[in-house]
């Protein structure tokens, strides 16, 4: 999302005031839906009107360039956009990144991702960290919004050389072989959108090949105002304009369910605004001068909203985390950054040459990326493991090779991978004379988190201790829903089981998002029913997990151990929730000898306090909401242990 303020255009155009105030709409329903209360459902969808109007200013700008080499073309073009967006992308990024290495315990995603939105690729970055589970939340990354600007820097690296070969490069005035490619190229990119939104909507979110359709839009937009100028037809784009602009408006408030539809509408509408001349109505209501003046600072408004937003439930207290301040502050930074960077630096001189004013663009950035990545080695927090003791490590290393869990223990369909040596490399064997069996641990990410109980058992009394975990993927499997990695996994361990070995399942029983509800299991449950069946014909047992509590928090980064009663959960309307699964695992339970269940949630949520806390009042125990971190999972040792006593699972292997 880049709100580019229009070049002087000539030849029939000229600067467009209602654009600027077109841009204030975009950036208002940004920001509204990026406030904690999410005042507009669909306000993304300003990143899209953003796109639009990108697509017809810049195609505004480069094809009023006289015709010429397209070395010069190409130059001159970059280096337009570089003074436009780079000085205030780089302040921000400055400051945003030595806040988040004095403030976030975790700040490796977020300097990653603002060390590639230096260079036009944040969108990249963000599309594989969305495709990896163990990454964290992009809510608490404060550059996660520079994936617009990837998009539409990646745009510019591109659009040129199209614009040359089907337009500079023709001895014609004429702009038929240019559109016809933008058409056929917009199709292609929007059915790519519409197919990848439904299959893989990381990449449809992300990457630009799905978003240039948006950019095309604007584009063609200008290109026919530039050839069309039919009196007829203005008439009535002025009568339909302020219909366009009231459906716009609500397309920002459509659910989430209908993006597709939504964004279609929104570009398209955006479209037909940018297609009206300023004499309609809707355009005297966007060059009201607040209006403008919105839409002139619309740039910086959303190089620092999202920062402000991301960064303060970590920098503030609760009391303090409101949506008025976090408006209040961005709206200083921006005129700040506006009047002092953004404004004074895009018509300055820099260099001589075009050519030197990219070198120096970039050199510039080049230089703040190494500062920003020593001062995170210097401050010893560029990954988990260098947390401080308030956040204990999500996982401990695995025994014994002391390698990664989320890169050796993990199977995700994706590039954590089975391999040859991944079941030796999970597996440790029980102590040497300790007689103790092996617990066999399956399992979605709910198997992963009780890793710390694992390997504390194995420390304190010698049990051995399989795990690998498939986020995402239960075991049993559901029906249809096989994962042939796990089932692979499956087959080379139950080759190894013992009698008086233990086979310990867990998985996502309740839905982490609002409003909780049970997740139905009876089909899980029926196989898992089958699985003890076939368990006790060797003797080996079977336990089966209930739920953990789900916080209300979305980020443990957003807790505090002053202020625990903002992340605490009322104990007893999630209880309910909680019974609802007992009484079927119960029933697993009374059917199966060889079945025990272990209740997590009555463990850590004792029945006799109001709340439950994420935090033993010195540290936290979780590294989610819903997650134990291995501090969390160790204190599970000793009332699983009293588990296994009870149902007498915990006997010598044989």
């Amino acid at each position: 999302m880049t709100p580019p303020t229009t070049d002087a255009l000539t030849n029939k155009l000229s600067y467009r005031a209602d654009i600027d105030g077109l841009r204030a709409v975009a950036v208002l329903a940004v920001i509204a839906s990026h406030l904690p209360e999410k005042f507009l459902t669909s306000g993304f969808l300003g990143v899209d009107v953003f796109f639009a109007i990108s697509g017809f200013v810049v195609t505004a700008s480069l094809l009023n360039q006289r015709r010429t080499k397209l070395s010069q073309l190409y130059v001159g073009f970059l280096a337009r956009r570089v003074k436009r967006l780079l000085p205030a992308l780089t302040v921000c990024v400055a400051v945003t990144g030595f806040v988040v290495l004095a403030t976030d315990p975790f700040p490796r995603h977020s300097i990653d991702t603002g060390l590639a939105a230096l260079f036009g690729f944040a969108n990249i970055v963000l599309f594989f960290f969305e495709l990896d589970y163990f990454s964290p939340s992009s809510i608490f990354n404060a550059f996660t919004h520079t994936w617009s600007l990837g998009v539409e820097e990646q745009f510019y690296v591109v659009f040129p050389l199209f614009a040359w070969l089907f337009y500079f490069r023709l001895q014609n005035d004429s702009f038929k072989a240019l559109a016809g490619a933008m058409i056929l190229g917009g199709l292609a990119s929007v059915t790519m959108f519409a197919w990848l939104y439904e299959e893989h909507q990381a990449a449809a979110f992300f990457l630009m090949p799905a978003r240039i359709w948006e950019l095309g839009i604007g584009a063609l937009v200008f290109l026919a105002s530039r050839r069309t100028q039919s009196a007829p037809l203005q008439r009535v784009l002025r009568r339909l304009s302020p219909f366009a602009l009231v459906a716009l408006i609500v397309c920002f408030f459509a659910p989430e369910s209908y993006a597709v539809p939504a964004t279609l509408a929104a570009v398209g509408l955006t479209g037909l605004l940018l297609a009206t001349d300023d004499r309609s109505l809707a355009a005297r209501l966007l060059m009201l001068p607040p209006v403008i003046y919105i839409g002139r600072i619309s740039y910086s408004l959303y190089l620092w909203h999202w920062p402000i937003i991301a960064l303060g439930p970590i920098v503030l207290a609760t009391s303090l985390r409101s949506s008025a301040l976090y408006v209040v502050v961005t709206a200083i930074a921006a005129v700040i950054s506006f009047h002092l960077i953004e404004k004074p630096l895009r018509y300055r001189t820099w260099t001589t040459r075009r050519i030197r004013d990219i070198g120096l663009g970039v050199a510039c950035n080049l230089v703040l990326g190494a500062v920003l990545l020593f001062a995170m080695d210097r401050t010893g927090v560029g990954s988990e493991s260098a947390a401080t003791t308030l956040y204990p490590p999500s996982y401990l290393p695995v025994i014994p090779s002391g390698k990664s869990h989320a890169l050796t223990c993990a199977l995700d369909g994706g590039s954590r991978v089975l391999k040859l040596d991944t079941v030796a490399n999970c597996t440790v064997e029980p102590k040497p004379g300790s007689g103790m069996p092996t617990i066999w641990a399956m399992g979605d990410s709910h198997s992963g988190h009780l890793q710390g109980m694992l390997y504390e058992l194995h420390d304190r009394l010698g049990v051995g201790v399989h795990l690998i975990e498939t986020p995402g993927w239960s075991f049993p499997f559901e029906p249809g829903k096989e994962f042939a990695p796990r089932k692979e996994v499956f087959s080379r361990i139950s080759r190894q089981f013992k009698p008086g070995d233990i086979v310990l399942v867990s998985r996502l029983f309740i839905s982490r998002t609002l409003p909780h509800t049970v997740i139905e299991v009876r089909p899980w449950i029926y196989n898992v029913s089958r699985l003890a069946e076939d368990l006790a014909k060797t003797d080996v047992n079977l336990i089966v997990t209930g739920p953990p509590p789900i916080f209300p928090y979305n980020d443990i980064r957003e807790c505090s151990l002053e202020e625990r009663e903002s992340c605490g959960l009322e104990r007893a309307a999630f209880a309910a929730l909680v019974d609802q699964v007992m009484e079927l695992l119960t029933q697993l339970e009374t059917s199966n000898a060889n079945v025990a269940v272990f209740n997590i949630f009555d463990s850590v949520c004792p029945a006799d306090e109001e709340f439950c806390y994420p935090d033993n009042g010195s540290t936290f125990l979780y590294r989610d909401k819903d997650h134990f971190n291995s501090l969390g999972s160790q204190l599970l040792a000793e009332p699983f242990v009293d588990l296994l006593r009870s149902s007498g699972t915990l006997t010598p292997a044989k």
